[in-house]
């Protein structure tokens, strides 16, 4: 049966690259503040957690990055948003800077230079012919409110977060699609779990899931404030919510399988199910109630919901935003002891790429028809959404601008998403690719490359230089399918003939990067998957 289903996987593949996208389908790029704008402390701006965490512990990111100019979009934006519209791009994905817009993090203080930066943003996307998509949170809680203990463990948040939202949301009137939170399993798992993100706090399983409610239902109270009283602007509203393609390690192994859904249930379901369903997926409320109870605790280290709460999370989405890399093979572990309260004795399972997967420079592996799965798995569980990818990509390092893994991932995935389209019915509206411009990837400071744009971080102008996924995008955009891998090199090439003696310097710098790399015999940089050792 399997050998049947690989067979039939295999053959929607090559179907799919004679497939165009569905009329009206919007291709699109994405990045945030934090990683691309620099400006840290200019224009009135203040500290966001992750510029304390950043300057406060340098030994914390790669390589001693900071983000303080990163690659100072905050003044080439306009740059950004040519390049995007140069290779077809028609939606815009981009987030706000919360202590750039209110310094302390309050009302009080509203700083009027940025509302104008990002309404100059959002004018310059739509005169390019492309819709604005704004993040409200990409992770940079200012400061301000951190000192004053409020965090995302504190009711008070939500409150602030509402105000900040109805600030920005007024000013910024023609914004296709809102996004609330971006990757809230990833911020509160690193960030409140681990603590290898900002704000750095170690309480996997106990403040991780204070975070997860605090950000549902921050989410949900942002989105009724909008409905409520926003009704004559048009954008969409949801939650950006990072899924995986999860797999049983041994396909014959109940355990194996049982874990598999577990997996999907904590990973997955802790978001989606209160939005999209309702309330906290039940066999994930009942396990964390279960061990808290036999760990002596009083009551369930997962925050419960009221029915007044579950009804005010339910329906607060107008599309399902999905941002889709990879795929895990899953292992199933014994039982953790009783006295052990955390995420990973909670969900007691081991992930693992597939020897037969090609690993990416960083924490991913190219997981095959990864998005044909994906969005199976959100029409079948989530009542058929609309689906719109916010986020698609894959790293490199940086050594070459002849990108060839992205765009073999990006021949494989996209047709795979086609494929998903035509022969499951799948709703999906758009995708956007991660990232525009090669920018700070959190603890991987600049180690980790995934823009479609290189930029040269020795150069105080930062300039942009396009690796050869562009002509991949520019030619899909241009015909409307996935273009043959073979024909890309050949138009990068003769568009690279007249290359300027500036771009021949990166190019040979690049060369030297990689001839130094072999000559210590040093591996390509790659991270251990975030948080996947559970």
């Amino acid at each position: 049966m399997r050998v049947v289903f690989l067979i039939i996987l295999t053959s929607y593949g090559a179907f799919g690259r004679n497939r165009t996208f569905p009329p009206g389908f919007l291709f699109g790029v994405a990045q945030s503040a934090f990683q691309v704008e620099g400006a840290w402390n200019i224009d009135g701006k203040k500290d966001s957690i992750w510029d304390h965490f950043v300057h406060e512990n340098r030994s914390r990111i790669l390589n001693r990055d900071t983000a303080d100019v990163a690659c100072d979009s905050y003044h080439l934006y306009r740059e950004d948003v040519k390049l995007a519209a140069a290779i077809g791009m028609k939606m815009y994905r981009f987030s706000i800077s919360w202590p750039r817009v209110l310094p302390d993090g309050t009302s009080k203080t509203i700083n009027r230079k940025a509302l104008r930066f990002y309404e100059h943003l959002v004018h310059e996307i739509r005169r390019h012919g492309m819709v604005p998509v704004a993040t409200l949170y990409h992770w940079d809680l200012p400061q301000a409110l951190m000192d004053a203990g409020v965090d995302w463990t504190n009711p008070k948040v939500v409150d602030h977060f509402v105000d900040y939202a109805r600030i920005v949301i007024k000013r910024l009137h023609h914004v296709g699609y809102w996004v609330t939170v971006n990757e809230p399993h990833t911020f509160c798992r690193e960030g409140y779990g681990v603590g290898v993100f900002a704000p750095g706090i170690r309480s996997s399983g106990r403040d991780e899931y204070k975070c997860i409610y605090m950000m549902m239902m921050a989410h949900a109270t942002v989105y009724r404030m909008y409905k409520n009283e926003f009704p004559h602007h048009e954008g969409k509203m949801s939650m950006a919510l990072d899924i995986q393609w999860f797999q049983p390690k041994n396909a014959s192994s109940a355990a194996d399988i049982a874990a598999t859904r577990r997996t999907a249930d904590f990973d997955t379901g802790l978001y989606a199910h209160p939005v999209f369903l309702g309330g906290w997926p039940p066999e994930a409320e009942r396990r964390i109630a279960e061990r808290s109870r036999r760990a002596n605790l009083t009551k369930s280290r997962l925050p419960a919901f009221s029915p007044v709460e579950i009804a005010l999370i339910n329906g607060t989405f107008d599309f399902f935003g999905v941002n889709m890399y990879t795929g895990y093979l899953v292992e199933n572990l014994p039982e953790f002891p009783h006295n052990v309260s955390s995420y990973e004795a909670d969900v007691r399972s081991q992930l693992s790429f597939s020897p037969n997967w090609t690993l990416e420079t960083g924490y991913f592996a190219f997981t095959p028809n990864a998005p044909l799965h994906i969005l199976r798995y959100v029409k079948e569980t989530y009542n058929n959404p609309e689906i719109l990818i916010l986020e698609i990509g894959s790293s490199d390092d940086g050594s070459t601008l002849y990108d060839e893994l992205r765009i073999r991932l990006f021949h494989n995935y996209f047709n795979s998403i086609l494929d998903a389209i035509y022969d499951y019915d799948v709703n999906v509206s758009g995708l956007n690719i991660w990232s525009i411009l090669d920018n700070f990837e959190w603890a991987s400071g600049y180690a980790l490359h995934f823009g479609l744009y290189y930029v040269d971080m020795d150069d105080p102008h930062r300039t942009r230089y396009p690796k050869m996924s562009t002509e991949f995008v520019n030619q899909m955009t241009r015909l409307n399918r996935v273009p043959a891998i073979e024909s890309i090199r050949p138009i990068y090439e003769n568009s690279m003939r007249n290359a300027t003696a500036q771009l021949n310097r990166i190019i040979e710098k690049m060369n030297n990067r990689s001839a130094e790399r072999k000559r210590l015999n040093r591996p390509r940089h790659h991270l251990a998957p975030r948080s996947r050792n559970v």
